[in-house]
């Protein structure tokens, strides 16, 4: 960033302090952070070379947006773009007020406000937020710099421990994203929590297919995901991309909409081929009702009913028997997750549960290409 430096202070004057404010993010055909600084207001952002910030992307309108600076506020309006602006993953549709550190997309080009403060005596800059904690560039190096790795953690049969699938996890590496839950907060954060699940289902069938390791292939999606067209197509670009693999796509019940959309979701899958499963069963409101009605082909207990079976304060093993043999009854495979102690996988045995998943029976690892 550029920035005017003025003559030192003389002893009768106050240090001079200037704000700079800046935009920051990850633009097309560039590799790292750039940082723009906004010198004049209004100040433009599109595709025409007569903007403030030309950004070379199909997706970003001619003249998409503009930023705006009174002495109370800083000011994104969008310049009815064809596909938006966003502050902090909403699309604004008003001039809307922005703060340091909020996150402006214009289509699908993520950035981040940032102000810079310097004093003219000291010939200093002072960023507000060191490089390394950007949500932006840390989520881009997931998304678009190959930082994604995707795991796999088998699922073996019940009776006879032989291995009938993997589910795919991801993982990355990138500072302060290494737990998922966290990595996809921060997707969700920048309105790419969608894109995110579609890349990790497509980097763990080409991982598993490269590979050549056999079995059903469990896929997660993610619970802001609409259980639409869009979900169907990409499973049927994914199922076409597998050697007559069994895939299974996995909905967690935060996700679950109305029964008919549900319905509707359900039959399109299986037209495709693609099995259903309901997962973390039991870890929220147990959604009895869709599972008569749509009738998954799995139905995975979360592991809080699962962990303490066999022991003595496991009060509702009888309700998790009940709960088994009535999926059973409808013709649902069960599969009990987080497995790790003798007792509780003797529980499930007895139970009779389908499937067993957890560290008894091999943790989360990437496949090595010999």
């Amino acid at each position: 960033m550029t920035t005017t430096m003025n003559p030192p202070p003389t002893a009768n004057t106050a240090p001079l302090i200037e704000t700079h404010w800046l935009l920051e993010g990850c633009l097309p055909n560039q590799t790292g952070i750039s940082r723009i600084a906004m010198h004049q207001f209004p100040f433009c952002i599109g595709r025409d070379a007569a903007c403030d910030l030309q950004i070379a992307s199909r997706s970003v309108s001619k003249r998409h947006a503009k930023i705006l600076h009174n002495p109370a506020a800083v000011i994104v309006q969008d310049l009815s773009s064809t596909n938006g602006t966003f502050v902090n993953g909403g699309r604004i549709s008003v001039p809307t007020p922005v703060g340091v550190n909020d996150l402006i997309q214009f289509a699908d080009i993520e950035m981040r406000l940032a102000r810079e403060v310097s004093q003219a005596a000291e010939f200093t800059c002072v960023a507000q937020q060191p490089e390394q904690s950007w949500l932006i560039s840390r989520l881009n190096e997931v998304l678009n710099e190959g930082r994604m790795k995707v795991y796999f953690q088998p699922i073996v049969t019940g009776p006879d421990r032989e291995i009938f699938g993997y589910e795919a996890l991801v993982r990355t590496d990138v500072s302060g994203l290494e737990s998922p839950l966290e990595l996809f907060r921060a997707a969700t954060r920048l309105g790419l929590s969608t894109r995110l699940s579609q890349n990790c289902r497509s980097e763990a069938v080409r991982a598993i297919e490269e590979a050549g390791v056999p079995g059903a292939l469990f896929l997660n999606t993610e619970p802001n995901e609409v259980l639409g067209e869009e979900l169907i197509r990409s499973m049927k670009d994914l199922r076409d991309l597998t050697n007559n693999r069994q895939l299974v796509l996995e909905i967690h019940e935060e996700a679950m909409q109305e029964t008919k959309t549900l319905s509707k979701f359900a039959a399109a899958l299986r037209d495709l081929g693609i099995q259903l499963a309901f997962d973390d069963f039991g870890a929220g409101q147990s959604r009895l009702l869709e599972l008569a009605q749509i009738l998954p082909d799995y139905l995975k207990f979360d592991r809080s009913l699962v962990k303490d079976l066999g022991t003595p304060g496991a009060l509702h093993e009888n309700l998790v028997r009940t709960l088994h043999e009535t999926a059973n009854s409808l013709g649902i495979k069960t599969l009990a997750e987080g497995l790790e102690t003798a007792e509780s996988i003797q529980a499930c045995d007895t139970i009779g549960f389908d499937f067993h998943q957890g560290f008894a029976f091999g943790r989360p690892q990437p496949f090595r290409i010999s």
